[in-house]
């Protein structure tokens, strides 16, 4: 994994696609990034600071200027975390120690705000060198010892927590850089996949009927019979590598288990039909019979559209550990007035459905059931080969 460096906050783009923020929101954006739940806990320091500084026997320009020089150091606190720069963290990191040094051992607490900052940049030395000097002047107003070490703790924690925030929002980001180079890749893979398919079905091809279209043009003059030969081959070559084009394409476009399951609650829904699904949770299923349970399901319910006169239909997945099968039931009439079930695959498309199944070896029932409706159900093992 690559080695974690400084990122300025990067600014995502609106839902609408535009990269360019509302004012407003842009400014919302940078309070919560200023201020978030643990500031609100150095905030409530910087109040008892405050009140003890206000109640004390301090002179009284010391407690005038103390609270505007606190609540500056909160402001630059919130503009360096939003527009990170070192001339400003070093000029927040003399604020706060400065207002220490003349203002008394309370305002130590101010010193949270850059060991926050410190941590967030990944500055472990300086969390450690700005707790070390807010106790040391803690300790030269007088201070007791055992205060101002539990002081100084409490001013380190602050850049400890933002330091793991900061390692874990690198970590999330270079795994959403991860993921959307896997993703570039795989795209890329399957468009070279694609266009080795299609030279390997159609060069070939092409290539015999350019080398017989030569030699069929030789032979027109001179021996015509034999011309046709070559061109009643050409047709050949020609319609079969038609049907290999037209299966790569079939194989390409294998449907979704999900989203067919999806269009057809809403197209049952749209007819007036009530549909209930039941689905496992989550499943990864190899490629041909996700395709096949999806051909089940988009067929099952063009069926119970077109034919059943149905109030109501269900869809249930079920995945074994060595099976999956996908059932449609519907409370229509069926297909027809033939109680046969074996009349209800004489459709083409229960047809082609019944030889998808027998290709992976699976198993497809159709007919009407007992308590009334018609039942089509495919079950195919995960593993056809």
């Amino acid at each position: 994994m690559p080695s974690l460096k400084w990122r300025s906050p990067r600014r995502a783009p609106l839902a609408g696609g535009s990269g360019v923020r509302s004012r407003p929101a842009r400014r919302l954006r940078m309070l919560g990034a200023a201020f978030d739940v643990r500031s609100l806990l150095m905030l409530a320091a910087i109040a008892w600071a405050l009140i003890y500084h206000l109640t004390s026997q301090a002179a009284l320009w010391s407690r005038v200027l103390a609270v505007p020089w606190a609540l500056a150091v909160v402001a630059l606190a919130g503009l360096v975390k939003v527009r990170p720069g070192r001339a400003r963290y070093l000029w927040l990191v003399a604020a706060c120690l400065g207002l220490e040094a003349w203002a008394g051992w309370h305002w130590i607490v101010v010193s949270t705000w850059a060991t926050r900052q410190a941590g967030w940049e990944l500055r472990t030395r300086d969390m450690g060198a700005i707790s070390g000097a807010a106790v040391a002047l803690a300790l030269l107003h007088g201070a007791d010892p055992g205060a101002a070490v539990v002081l100084g703790g409490f001013v380190l924690l602050p850049g400890v927590f933002a330091r793991q925030s900061r390692r874990t929002a690198d970590l999330i980001d270079e795994l959403q850089e991860t993921r959307r180079e896997l993703a570039r890749l795989a795209v890329v893979e399957e468009r070279n996949r694609i266009a080795r398919d299609l030279h390997d079905l159609v060069g070939h091809s092409l290539s015999v009927v350019a080398v017989k279209t030569e030699l069929a043009r030789r032979l027109v003059p001179r021996d015509p019979e034999r011309a046709g030969a070559e061109l009643a081959d050409i047709d050949t070559v020609v319609r079969r590598a038609l049907a290999e084009v037209r299966q790569a394409v079939t194989n390409y476009r294998q449907p979704a288990l999900a989203a067919e399951v999806a269009g057809a609650v809403s197209a049952a829904r749209s007819a007036g039909i009530a549909c209930t699904v039941s689905l496992p949770d989550d499943w990864h299923l190899p490629v041909p019979v996700e395709g096949l349970l999806a051909w089940t399901v988009r067929e099952g319910v063009t069926n119970v559209l077109r034919h059943s006169r149905a109030r109501s239909c269900s869809i249930t997945v079920e995945l074994a550990p060595r099976r999956a099968a996908v059932e449609i039931c519907d409370d229509g009439v069926g297909t027809g007035d033939d109680e046969r079930p074996e009349a209800a695959v004489s459709g083409n498309g229960l047809t082609g459905l019944s030889e998808r199944a027998s290709a992976l070896r699976g198993e497809i029932s159709v007919g009407r059931r007992p308590e009334g409706g018609f039942r089509l159900s495919v079950a195919v093992p995960l593993d056809p080969s």
